[in-house]
């Protein structure tokens, strides 16, 4: 494998001297920033973009970001958030069910903002809206509380942005009915439509439906929604947007994934089931519903010449119910499992709303940009639940009894988190070519939990004026470089509490990042490498002899490389190339566990290989076509349990489509052409198998 990869590596190099690029317009907006100004390209985002609005060139960002835009959503027939990040260098998608997913990078999970917002626990709890209402979909990976605030527990991995579609002046018209394997049908219809002659007041709307089943036995997932935003350009200084997004969907018979083996009920191994992958041992009484809906008003108002005012807000309210049926350990001596039975109805309103200025001035005879805001963020948890336990035969999931729900004796319970912050960016360009990149956020948040008796909240956690730094600095040493360093503070509170009954101070720490983007050869070569440290201090240790008692003694450590290489050799042909190399270590803990992996089942090493070629004329010309190959080293559910693991494995994807004229298009994609078995996640609530060779044929028509 590493003689491949070297072969693979040194082709594309070799390729890449001789080429030449043609680049052209599309939009663009980046990570946890503010704004978004319009650039475009072919596949590859080069051209400026605005950070906090201030358009910088993307080597002037000191972190990490990547892009998965709407040509390659289009071309790979990307659907949701899961296939999109697997196009995305050192991030790892790991399956609650096959209706929501986390992602992972640097050891830690993801969060996500929708154009620029916070939402806090989303990816954890929440599924997501289809990727149908989303222009581009944009990753910073690494540690990032500016307009983010107080991470929820683990998110220190980076930020996931979705940008959501915006309205065009002119009018427009797409449609797209997709069939694939295991039934998987799919239309999306997407309409730009003017309301005024002059384009003033313009709307777009989008409507799809999805319904599918899987290859493990009797899943079946249905999901459909729709999306309209309305914009108003009121003055020439004036400019409002309202946009609101609903979505549902219901799941038959979930699957959670295989639960482990062990010989009894004191072995403290755990080791993968011998079973098909299209075993399921969900029950037919299973199901889940969501249903997602959210609003989003947003005003921008040009205050001079050098200074713009941003005011966003947005509502969403997601609601879950599901009767489920989640498979124990499964004991080898007797072969049963203890399933753990129950119901859950879950609301989740969540508020968020910001004010930013944005704003340009000149001092040491250069153009500054600075940007100050603040943000408000209420998120509630408000769930009725009942579970218990019930010890089966594992194997035929029709014996795992049937109950009814009773709805008069759920247990009730709420929780409620807010954050306020203020924050500031400032670019400070001391020379043309070096430039500092300051910020840091003052941060208030609160928890608390209801309390029914009283009819009151009651606090439980709460951080008041807290203030976390960064700073960055770019430097161009020649036209084609450059060189880059950043520096982010950690702080995340904490619900354990020490020995006199006060909860533990927050955790600490930070993470230094360094790198450089390059351009070769009048931008044929981009090559954008990271290497990045991370130390989170003051976790939870707990007291030896003691029951429950902590201190803040606990340390992790994570460390790595970030590689991306993207080559536009000759007129048509794009290819690109990431590599990730991740060592996460536990240096202090209570757990038996220091000196091991604190991530292990995110890869140590990762790599992705991506070559397309677009036919501009001649015979082939309309033809487009690619492949992709996705790597990843072993993976396991646990550093106590190593036996219960993922050896390394390579997928391999393609895709071809045909423009038979400027209004119809034809695409087909492959994934895992060679049929690999693998797991695509070990360890948590069960083993999820990858999926085996499938395919997806769209006909998509324009105008």
């Amino acid at each position: 494998m590493k003689k491949l990869a070297l072969i693979l590596f040194v082709l594309f190099c070799a390729i890449s001297v001789n080429a030449q690029v043609k680049v052209k317009p599309v939009k663009v907006s980046l990570s946890d920033t503010l704004t978004v100004n319009e650039v475009e390209v072919t596949a590859k985002y080069v051209a400026p973009v605005s950070v906090s609005g201030v358009t910088l060139p993307m080597r002037q960002v000191p972190q990490s970001v990547s892009i998965v835009n709407p040509v390659r959503i289009k071309e790979m027939n990307i659907n949701t958030i899961d296939e999109a990040m697997q196009q995305v260098t050192g991030v790892t998608t790991i399956a609650n069910d096959y209706m929501r997913s986390h992602y992972r990078s640097r050891g830690y999970y993801m969060s996500i903002m929708t154009d620029g917002l916070p939402s806090y626990s989303a990816l954890q709890l929440s599924q997501q809206f289809d990727l149908a209402i989303y222009d581009q979909v944009e990753v910073l990976r690494g540690v990032s509380g500016i307009l983010q605030g107080v991470p929820d527990g683990q998110s220190l991995g980076g930020v996931i942005n979705l940008v959501r579609k915006k309205a065009d002046k002119d009018f427009g018209f797409n449609a797209t009915v997709s069939a694939g394997t295991w039934n998987n049908y799919r239309t999306e219809f997407d309409l730009n439509a003017p309301l005024t002659k002059d384009g003033k007041l313009r709307s777009r709307w989008v409507a799809f439906m999805n319904t599918r089943n899987f290859f493990y036995d009797r899943s079946a997932m249905n999901k459909g929604g729709a999306y309209g935003v309305l914009e108003w350009d009121a003055t020439k200084t004036t400019f409002v947007s309202l946009s609101y997004a609903y979505q549902k969907a219901h799941g038959d018979v979930l699957y959670n994934g295989l639960p482990a083996l062990r010989e009894d009920g004191n072995d403290s191994h755990r080791y993968h089931l011998d079973v098909d992958r299209n075993f399921n041992p969900t029950p037919d009484w299973d199901y889940t519903n969501w249903e997602t809906q959210e609003a989003v008003f947003k005003l921008d108002q040009k205050l001079s010449d050098n200074w713009l005012m941003t005011a966003k807000a947005s509502y969403k309210l997601q609601a879950q119910e599901n009767k489920y049926a989640l498979a124990g350990t499964v004991s080898a001596a007797d072969t049963t499992s203890n399933y753990l039975l129950g119901y859950q109805d879950e609301k989740l309103p969540h508020f968020v709303g910001a004010i930013d200025f944005n704003g340009k001035f000149r001092l040491f005879n250069q153009t500054q940009h600075l940007v100050i805001g603040a943000n408000y963020e209420n998120f509630i948890d408000d769930k009725s639940t009942i579970s218990g336990y019930n010890k089966v035969k594992f194997g035929n999931p029709f014996l795992v009894p049937n109950f009814e729900i009773p709805y008069d004796n759920l247990d009730h319970s709420k929780m409620r988190v807010r954050q306020y912050g203020a924050y500031t960016q400032f670019h400070l360009a001391l020379l043309s070519n070096l430039k500092l990149h300051l910020g840091g956020r003052l941060s208030t948040v609160t928890a608390s939990m209801y309390n029914f008796n009283d009819n009151a909240w009651v606090e439980a956690i709460s951080e008041k004026f807290r203030f976390t730094p960064y700073a960055g600095v770019t430097f161009d040493p020649v036209e084609s470089m450059t060189l880059y360093a950043s520096y982010t503070s950690i702080f995340v509170p904490q619900t354990v509490k020490d020995s006199v009954g006060n909860f533990l101070k927050p955790r600490q720490g930070f993470q230094v990042e360094g790198g450089t983007k390059t351009e070769f050869f009048d931008n044929r070569l981009q090559a954008n490498v990271a290497v990045f440290f991370i130390r989170d201090d003051g976790r939870p240790y707990k007291v030896p002899g003691t029951m429950d008692s902590w201190v803040n003694g606990g340390r992790v450590e994570n460390k790595g490389v970030e590689l991306d290489l993207s080559a536009y050799p000759v007129d048509g042909l794009e290819i690109s190339a990431g590599y990730t190399f991740l060592k996460t270590k536990i240096v202090k803990s209570s757990d038996g566990d220091e000196g091991l992996a604190f991530s292990p089942v995110e890869p140590e090493h990762a790599a992705r290989l991506s070559v397309v070629y677009r036919f501009n004329d001649g015979l082939m010309k309309g033809f487009s076509m690619g492949a992709s190959s996705i790597y990843a080293s072993t993976t396991y559910a646990s550093v106590l349990t190593p036996e219960r693991k993922q050896d390394p494995y390579c997928l391999l994807n393609a895709f071809v489509s045909y423009d038979v004229n400027k209004h119809i298009s034809l695409y087909l994609t492959g994934n895992n052409l060679t049929d690999c078995v693998y797991y695509s996640r070990v360890g948590g609530n069960g083993d999820f198998w990858g999926d085996p060779r499938n395919f997806m044929f769209s006909v998509r028509t324009t105008f």
